[in-house]
């Protein structure tokens, strides 16, 4: 063994981390100290290393501390192993093994498989805050940048021109995810990536346990339970996606119909700015094995939702508006191309159904009216508008 590596537990970094101050601590983690004890006790069990005659084992908080200064800086191995004092394969094998272990603990309470209750909850979120009637969820798929796996060809190399594996999700009305699906090549097209990932599969094969249709305001007939995406998604019966550009010059109906779905789907728009700048790991090209980088992604989510939880138990308006708005400067990921798939004809009825709705005296609103006559439709301008709009 190197003789600095034996100054490791005097010398070492995480030494350092017991004194610096509370602000510096939550800076370098993205935990603050009580955060940092209740996820240790979640995973410690998990983590602990067996003591032998050798040496003494890495503790567990240093495991955790290692971990979570490569998910929240995105620095190389080899910098946190000569920072901690540690060899470059031991920070590797740590980053593997509490990543692991943050997604078994911490998965069946903050990302829980949802129920009929869940998604009418959901739903009612929705209609409060974003003012959209029977959604479930804003859906989006993003490229994370990866390095060439070896003897991979070009499987991974995408539109962009780059390496990258796709990571797709949907959150909810509080930009919490709920359904999660990674690891899917680049170079797939967007539907092929929505047909084959767990919500798409669920979707067509209706075992996604939604609730029944309920109707519209100002409808007497029932309206399907529906998620709302961008262009990189097919419109059907249960996702919604904008009209094209061509259908909504000149038609006031559709402006507003794109209006009401862009404040709806602004929420994973946001959700992946504040996952990459909490999680600068994000920032960087990822140089790891792939089955470590679908564990780093999976960490990374599940303490998002950690941390947003503990942010709703404690809600504060103004710490969220500071959260959402350097999101939007910090996220790093890349869109999926457009998507070019036929739609049925159910899934033009219902969104027209939407549409009527929307534009009816039961579905509208003076400040939606006058914010698309001004050309204010932009989810950027409208965040305050989901705290004090009932």
């Amino acid at each position: 063994m190197n003789e600095y590596l034996r100054k490791r537990e005097s010398h070492g970094e995480f030494k350092l981390s017991s004194e610096v101050p509370d602000s510096v601590f939550k800076e370098s983690f993205r935990l603050n100290r009580k955060q940092f004890s209740e996820v240790h006790e979640l995973i410690k069990m998990d983590i602990t290393g067996q003591e032998c005659n050798a040496q003494k084992p890495i503790g567990s908080e240093e495991k955790l501390a290692v971990c979570l200064r490569y998910l929240a800086t995105g620095d190389m191995f080899k910098t946190i192993a000569l920072s901690y004092r540690l060899g470059e394969r031991t920070v590797s094998n740590i980053v593997n093994e509490v990543c692991a272990a943050l997604w078994h603990r911490l998965q069946p309470f903050y990302i829980p498989a949802p129920t009929v209750e869940t998604w009418i909850n959901i739903a009612l979120d929705y209609e409060r805050k974003w003012q959209f009637y029977n959604c479930l969820g804003a859906v989006d798929g993003k490229h994370i940048a990866i390095r060439k796996p070896f003897l991979s060809g070009s499987s991974f190399y995408n539109y962009k021109q780059y390496f990258s594996i796709v990571l797709m999700a949907t959150v909810d009305a509080n930009y919490r995810f709920t359904t999660i699906n990674v690891g899917s090549m680049g170079r797939f097209s967007d539907a092929n990536i929505f047909a084959n990932s767990s919500l798409g599969k669920m979707l067509n094969s209706g075992s996604l346990q939604l609730p029944e249709p309920k109707p519209l305001p100002g409808k007497n007939t029932g309206t399907p339970y529906v998620f709302v995406g961008d262009e990189a998604f097919p419109l059907m019966p249960n996702l919604m996606r904008p009209y094209p550009r061509a259908r909504v010059i000149g038609n006031y109906e559709n402006k507003v119909f794109n209006y009401r779905l862009s404040r709806a789907r602004q929420t994973v728009e946001s959700s992946f700015g504040i996952l990459t700048a909490r999680f600068r790991v994000y920032k960087r090209r990822f140089e790891c094995k792939l089955d470590t980088i679908d564990k780093v992604v999976l960490a990374t989510i599940v303490l998002h939702n950690y941390l947003r939880t503990d942010i709703l138990s404690n809600f504060s308006i103004q710490d969220e508006d500071d959260e959402i708005a350097y999101s939007f400067d910090e996220s790093n990921f890349s869109s999926l191309a457009p998507n070019r798939s036929r739609s049925s004809n159910e899934a033009f009825s219902i969104r027209q159904n939407f549409t009527e709705c929307f534009n009816s005296n039961y579905g509208s609103v003076d400040w939606q009216r006058r914010a698309v006559q001004r050309g204010q439709c932009h989810y950027l301008r409208i965040f305050k508008l989901g705290y004090v709009v009932n």
